[in-house]
């Protein structure tokens, strides 16, 4: 599976998630599909989750990949600035993943960077990170998604197995406050299982990167970065309206 097949499949995948958000499956599809199974239903929730572990592991691909870092780090931070709105206007908060992306890729530089300097210093600053993104909580996914992107850079040559071993603690454990919600305050427990479990299915696809890059499309390059601010335009837009009549 070339890395243009994965980032379509996220993008697909991602798409459907924020549709979902604006028009849930679950208020439309019965009347449209009276014979679906309730069930089956609320498994199409699931297909949201396929996307972001792909797209964090697309971060290392092109981490390793790029030709010019700052280039790169720049075309993420400005489409982070872009899509801020968008953002906003869709979900009612700030910070979106693209910002993510950005301290993710800063923190791979940092860690390779230190590494030279110093024997263990990089991961020290990697570690740091992940804290400091953790206890802030300023974008997106915080430090649960800068840990993702440095676990998927450090076992990129790992065999599947054991990376699936990993991923299998990995994931679930990063969301041990479903858990804590669940004991404690009833929270549903199919909510871990979708959010907890539901994105080792994009993890999973992951494991059949073949090396290759795939097609050159036109144009391609930018696709990625315009798709995000538009579709949360059009999508917010959307949404505001529909609220106000």
């Amino acid at each position: 599976m070339s890395s243009f097949i994965l980032k379509v499949t996220a993008l697909l995948t991602m798409l459907w998630d924020h549709i979902a958000y604006v028009y849930p499956p679950t208020l439309f599809l019965p009347d449209l599909f009276p014979s679906i199974p309730a069930g089956l239903i609320h498994a199409s929730d699931y297909i949201g989750r396929i996307s972001a572990p792909i797209f964090l592991w697309s971060i290392t691909t092109g981490y390793r990949h790029t030709k010019n870092f700052k280039k790169y780090a720049l075309r993420l931070l400005v489409f982070a600035i872009l899509s801020e709105w968008p953002y906003y206007l869709l979900f009612g908060n700030h910070g979106n993943v693209l910002f993510t992306y950005l301290w993710g890729l800063l923190t791979l530089r940092a860690m390779d960077w230190g590494n030279k300097k110093r024997q263990s210093l990089g991961y020290g600053l990697a570690a740091l990170s992940v804290i400091l993104s953790w206890h802030f909580a300023l974008f997106e996914g915080g430090g649960r998604y800068i840990l993702f992107i440095l676990s998927f850079y450090l076992t990129e040559h790992w065999p599947v197995r054991k990376k699936a071993l990993l991923w299998l603690f990995l994931y679930p454990a990063s969301r041990w406050k479903l858990l804590y919600l669940y004991f404690t305050e009833g929270f549903r427990l199919s909510m871990f299982f979708l959010n907890g479990l539901g994105p080792l299915l994009g993890v999973g696809l992951t494991f059949f990167y073949n090396g290759k890059k795939g097609p050159d499309v036109p144009g391609g390059k930018w696709l990625w970065y315009m798709a995000y601010p538009t579709h949360l335009l059009i999508l917010g837009l959307i949404s505001h309206y529909t609220q106000l009549f």
